[in-house]
């Protein structure tokens, strides 16, 4: 090779780094921009949208962004209060998201120092030193004087009952092998339900499938023993009530009547009069046309595909069948949702584009995210970005001080 065909290649080399450099600039004030949006509309409470449950939720939605990335961005702007320094230098331009995200994953009083440390550090090295950075767990403490370090007091308690509005609280606590068994059930369900395509997946979910999973698993015989009942008085104003009377608000006798397995039994005077035959609303034929052809929930900005159930539109009491064009899919949070009055659905549910949705006002919710291409030169950041320095991270030379005193702690 000649050496001006070196010195053309060396050139040319140099040329498209310089434009990589602008390039990342910009995509870093571009990404701290959005933390900038999404942090006043976290502060605003404008991400609260009828249908969506969480600020992740609505950025996932606004943005295009996967759960995961919505999640980043969502605690990035969380963290411009822990971590100034580091949010600062990503607002410059002169860190990458990804570089920011890994430095305020440590403690905030080393702020200052991962500022420094992600300018010049790979997104590897900056989640290697956080761990190292993280403080070690406190050594338990003794329960009772007395008692060796970490011992709980003997004894299991479990309590739970239904208040005056019929919502359901439960409260235990278990010796540590129970309570270790029954945490990790519920983190096995609730990551179940994540990769179910289940983004916004709650702790009460968890609970919820561990519950279905259980009666799913008992023989016919012994689920029906423990089937919830309705009873139903035609002469009642209240349309159903629970075995142990309280009534059933009439957005849930709408919601589990819509899809599912009622048990009714009817009475007069408080006395039972008849009992109904445990039926299912929607032919399972029909359920299954309806699932095969939607494929997902129909809610454009939900990506739940498993556990779906089948409304609706019109309801039959107020004269909908079962034809295929009045049946929609829907995730439970969704259909709970639409019967609580915060997300309104309407329109032909066999027209892909048919459905028009609808917020607690009745305003028409746009199911898109619409981002606008910029229309001149893309801004420029004030320094150039200067990627990491790639050089080998030793270990033994992640040395941080200690956290400074608690001043409440004497």
């Amino acid at each position: 090779m000649s050496v001006a065909t070196t010195l053309a290649h060396r050139d040319r080399s140099v040329d498209i780094e310089d434009r990589l450099r602008d390039v990342c600039g910009t995509l870093n004030l571009a990404q701290a921009h959005l933390v900038e949006v999404v942090a006043e509309a976290f502060e605003t409470g404008a991400w609260q949208v009828d249908g969506i449950r969480t600020p992740a939720h609505w950025v996932a939605w606004q943005a295009g962004l996967s759960p995961s990335h919505a999640n980043e961005i969502v605690r990035l702007a969380e963290a411009r209060m822990s971590h100034p320094a580091v949010m600062s230098t990503f607002a410059a331009g002169a860190i990458s998201v990804d570089q920011a995200a890994a430095a305020t994953k440590t403690p905030a009083y080393l702020d200052e120092r991962f500022a420094e440390l992600a300018t010049v550090s790979t997104v590897s090295q900056l989640r290697t030193m956080a761990r190292a950075a993280r403080p070690a767990p406190p050594s338990p403490t003794p329960s009772r004087p007395g008692e060796p370090a970490g011992a709980v007091p003997p004894g299991e308690s479990l309590s739970a009952w239904f208040d005056d509005d019929g919502r359901y609280h439960l409260s235990a606590e278990l010796d540590a092998d129970h309570g270790r068994l029954v945490d990790a059930a519920l983190h096995e369900a609730r990551d179940a339900l994540f990769h179910q395509g289940h983004p916004t997946v709650t702790w009460p979910d968890a609970l919820v499938e561990m519950a279905q999973r259980s009666m799913d698993g008992a023989p016919v015989e012994r689920r029906d023993r423990f089937r919830a009942c309705w009873f139903v008085n035609p002469t009642d104003p209240v349309p159903a009530h629970w075995v142990d009377g309280l009534a059933v608000p009439p957005w849930l006798v709408e919601l589990l009547s819509c899809d599912g397995t009622v048990s009714p039994i009817y009475t007069d005077a408080a006395r039972p009069v008849s009992v109904g035959t445990t039926v299912s609303t929607i032919p399972e034929r029909t359920r299954r046309l309806v699932l095969y052809r939607d494929g997902k929930c129909r809610v454009p900005w939900c990506p739940q595909r498993h556990w779906l159930q089948v409304h609706h539109l019109v309801h039959r009491e107020h004269g909908g069948g079962h034809d295929t064009c009045n049946l929609a899919a829907l995730c439970p949070a969704c259909h709970r949702a639409h019967h609580r009055g915060e997300l309104g659905i309407s329109g032909n549910a066999g027209d892909p584009d048919g459905l028009t949705f609808t917020d607690s006002h009745g305003h028409v919710i746009d199911p898109a995210s619409r981002p606008r291409p910029p229309t001149g030169p893309l801004p420029r950041p004030a320094e150039p970005y200067v990627h990491p320095l790639g050089e080998r991270l030793d270990h033994w030379a992640v040395v941080f001080p200690d956290p400074p005193p608690d001043p409440t702690t004497n």
